[in-house]
């Protein structure tokens, strides 16, 4: 049985997670994080294996979204298992811009989410195994997405 992940590695995880969205780091460098079988359940889509996170999410966003800055407010696990829940609360503020509008938006908010996360057995280093957003909660002034 691989060592359960302690509180302080999921922290750091979920800092190097963020971090690597806020810098648009290349896919493969983000798949690194993701087990090869992950189930990303966002508001706008639901994902399954590298591919489809590719493809159908992580190309579109980097796109998307820009002057990221993500701030991680909380990370709790469960007791420690194989595959462990995580509830994660992480602050978002971003800028987005629609064509053909004038302008871009700013959004700001908070983003609820429970993660599954289990060690990596080639790596030994965290992976996401499932990431389900449960709530987003608007900050005053945010557009909405």
């Amino acid at each position: 049985m691989p060592e359960s992940l302690s509180e302080e590695e999921l922290h750091e995880f979920a800092v190097e997670w963020y971090r690597a969205l806020d810098v648009h780091k290349p896919a493969d460098e983000v798949l690194t994080m993701v087990a090869e079988d992950a189930e990303f359940q966002f508001p706008e889509i639901t994902t399954h294996g590298h591919q489809e996170f590719v493809d159908n999410w992580y190309e579109k966003v980097i796109r998307r979204f820009f002057d990221e800055v993500h701030t991680v407010k909380e990370v709790v696990p469960s007791a420690a298992a194989d595959v462990m829940d995580v509830k994660v609360v992480v602050n978002w503020q971003a800028k987005v811009w629609d064509p053909p509008e004038p302008n871009s938006k700013w959004l700001g908010m908070d983003a609820y989410q429970t993660w599954q996360v289990r060690r990596s057995p080639r790596s030994g280093r965290p992976v996401i195994v499932k990431y389900v957003v449960d709530d987003l909660v608007l900050m005053e002034g945010s557009a909405t997405l």
